[in-house]
């Protein structure tokens, strides 16, 4: 299959050089982009932009796909209540079925708004697995464990037989994790045993970290240590590790993270609205060069999986928190949410960026929207990306050189039949 989309108004490449090129064309064939420039050859399918923005899809690095079933449910709460009062029981009504649903109804509107690739955390991991392969995206999907009445969360033979089902689709772009759901939900034991299987399959290892101050006196009561440091201490920390959230940090835990080189995945939007107290030191993770990037966390917290909304957040809290409008600039946070996600993902040399050889994970943003209007030149269209765009402006979604949404319609999913059924099965969670 080819593609041609011709005369881009504008492409955003997130090249090494952050070029931005005019009125040029991108030709894709096979899942890649073959070539960018002044193209002249013929495509089986041809687009015309030149009322459009082409960019990288956008990369989440944490989400919880089939709570969108919970959006709305038990907000305005602190964490611990809300997980302990609303969400946990709830979640022991879930079943694989319902998760199908919910995933397809995360996947519906990660397409509209311009995602093409995402970390996630949850449960049924094969009924997710298959709402993922049929709307087409790029995924790393994983079993939340969590230790119960001394018990290890940690199944290997569940873990192989998702493994086996994932294969089984034959579908190279999902992917299996492994997602031990916090320090203070798992063991010592069980925390190992997740690096260890993480480390001899060479996959993504995901957590919660330092989410609440509640977490890090939990640490220093019961061990005088913080919760980095405890994690450090017990061998757990490493390349593979996308830690998510991690707000309540030090100073030396930054330094810490930095040496073990793990990655850390920045939620603002959830961990303002949870009230967790306080805003992550990512400014301080980049100056020590953390690799950083960007998650909207499940939709119970946030309440939409819209990352054009978690890029304007994340550069808004900054400037406040620091009294500086500067700190987080337009730039830097689109780096976040494309090169960033990349490298948490272990992606960088296929997606991230729009370059001859890599994969064809991109978005058209359609110019012809009052919030875009007027763009008055290259240097001031990444500002136009991070504050003015919504993830409504998207036009069409590509992942792996495949139409996944094309003018604004879906091509892989049936968005009426997924609304039905997302209602149905919200409805057996509550009743």
């Amino acid at each position: 299959m080819s593609i041609l989309l011709k005369n881009c108004r504008w492409i955003v490449t997130q090249n090494l050089n952050r070029n931005i090129l005019e009125n040029q064309s991108i030709y894709i064939e096979d899942g890649k982009i073959i070539d960018i420039g002044k193209i002249s050859i013929k495509a089986e399918e041809e687009l015309d932009c030149s009322k459009m923005i082409v960019m990288p899809g956008l990369i989440n690095t944490h989400t919880h796909l089939s709570m969108t079933l919970f959006r709305g449910y038990g907000d305005d709460s602190p964490l611990k209540e809300w997980l302990e009062n609303k969400i946990w029981p709830l979640e022991k009504k879930l079943t694989g079925e319902i998760c199908y649903w919910g995933a397809l109804l995360g996947c519906l509107e990660m397409i509209k708004t311009g995602t093409t690739c995402f970390l996630d955390m949850y449960f049924f991991v094969k009924d997710v697995a298959k709402a993922v392969h049929e709307a087409g995206l790029r995924a790393f999907l994983s079993h939340a464990i969590i230790d119960v009445q001394g018990e290890s969360g940690f199944d290997e033979n569940s873990f192989n037989e998702a493994a086996s089902f994932i294969k089984s689709l034959n579908n190279q772009k999902i992917k299996l994790a492994i997602s031990p759901h916090s320090p203070y939900t798992c063991t010592e034991e069980t925390l190992i045993k997740c690096k260890e299987k993480a480390e001899e399959k060479n996959v993504v290892l995901h957590t919660h970290l330092a989410e609440t101050r509640w977490e890090q006196t939990f640490f220093q009561k019961k061990l005088g240590l913080s919760e980095v440091e405890y994690l450090n201490k017990i061998g757990f920390l490493c390349q593979n590790l996308v830690a998510a959230h991690s707000v309540w940090l030090t100073k030396k835990e930054i330094k810490i993270l930095k040496e073990k080189t793990v990655k850390v995945s920045h939620c603002p939007v959830s961990n303002l609205k949870l009230a967790s107290g306080g805003v992550a030191p990512i400014p301080e993770m980049l100056e020590e060069k953390v690799s950083v990037s960007l998650g909207t966390d499940g939709a119970a917290s946030n309440n939409c999986l819209d990352m054009f909304d978690t890029m304007k957040i994340c550069a808004l809290i900054h400037k406040f928190y620091k009294w500086d409008p500067a700190v987080m600039p337009a730039q830097k946070v689109l780096d976040l949410v494309t090169l960033g996600g990349a490298e948490a993902l272990n992606l960088s040399s296929e997606v991230g960026s729009i370059e001859k050889g890599k994969k064809a994970d991109l978005i058209l943003i359609d110019l012809k929207n009052p919030n875009l209007t007027p763009i008055h030149n290259s240097n001031t269209l990444i500002s136009d990306l991070v504050y003015s765009i919504k993830g409504e402006n998207v036009d069409s979604t590509i992942v792996n050189g495949e139409f996944l949404m094309k003018n604004k319609k879906f091509v892989t999913l049936n968005p009426e039949k997924i609304y039905e059924k997302a209602e149905e099965a919200a409805e057996k969670l509550l009743s």
